[in-house]
């Protein structure tokens, strides 16, 4: 992994802040960056201290989608599907990551940009974050899964718009649609994000992640199955110490002290 693409610390106590970081090219996708990253994700799949994940980029934008010059130096079929499959993999591999992951999305977002965005659990943005899945203002079709997140997210219709005129969002328009969770000014951004990151990582550690499992769960289960998987996480979270605090936390009228139940599978 380069440390220049990529870079990964931990921030404080149970929290990582993953960063883009090719800020002169505003964080576009290359290889490297995205090897970079898939071996980020794969180490802290395996990380259990690690409770929350920040993923941001440094300077100007988040991301603003693939690197042309990575498509244009690939000079037949086979080495443009092995670019497809690499985004393919980074982004499975971040929907399937059981850590929570926030996106912090501090400037543009576009083409598979909006992708890694949408891949995150939730995402807070800047004032001077903009959402563009355009896509076809280049002449190309979506890629990375945003045609796939899109009309999840914000409905067939709105999501047409976007992908056939390519049109580009402010940060509040986001939004309004439910693309970003929050706003932030961008003096209060860094700030915004990490409060975020650390409600979660206090949180009671299986109740979190069995969330996010059935917030996945949801985009393909019937009611019937969606249902049955609550029912068997809410066992497994009712045998663990942490419910145990939070209810006698309840009627005590205080703060919960949550510790390390272990996580589910």
């Amino acid at each position: 992994m380069s440390e220049q693409a990529v870079l990964f610390e931990l921030v404080e106590d149970h929290i990582g802040l993953l960063t883009l970081n090719r800020p002169e090219h505003l964080n576009a996708l290359n290889r490297e960056m995205v090897e970079g990253l898939l071996a980020v994700l794969q180490r802290l799949e395996a990380d259990r201290d690690i409770r929350a994940l920040v993923v941001t980029g440094s300077g100007k934008a988040f991301c603003a989608g693939g690197d042309l010059h990575w498509l244009v130096q690939a000079q037949d079929t086979g080495a443009q599907r092995i670019i497809l499959e690499k985004a393919e993999e980074l982004i499975i591999r971040l929907e399937r990551i059981s850590l929570p992951v926030i996106a912090g999305v501090n400037g543009v977002a576009a083409g598979a940009g909006t992708a890694l965005a949408m891949a995150c659990d939730l995402a807070i943005a800047s004032k001077m974050a903009t959402f563009a899945p355009n896509f076809v203002s280049i002449g190309a079709v979506p890629d990375s899964g945003v045609s796939w997140y899109l009309p999840r997210r914000i409905g067939r219709q709105k999501a047409a718009e976007l992908l056939l005129t390519g049109k580009r969002l402010s940060a509040e328009e986001a939004a309004e649609l439910g693309l970003y969770a929050s706003v932030e000014p961008m003096d209060d951004f860094r700030q915004a994000l990490m409060a975020k990151a650390r409600e979660i990582a206090r949180g009671p550690q299986r109740a979190v992640r069995s969330i996010k499992k059935l917030l996945k769960l949801c985009d393909w289960n019937t009611l019937e199955a969606q249902m049955e998987a609550e029912a068997s996480l809410q066992m497994a979270a009712w045998s663990e110490a942490d419910f145990a605090e939070g209810v006698q936390a309840f009627r005590e009228g205080r703060s919960p002290r949550f510790g390390s139940s272990p996580y589910p599978d």
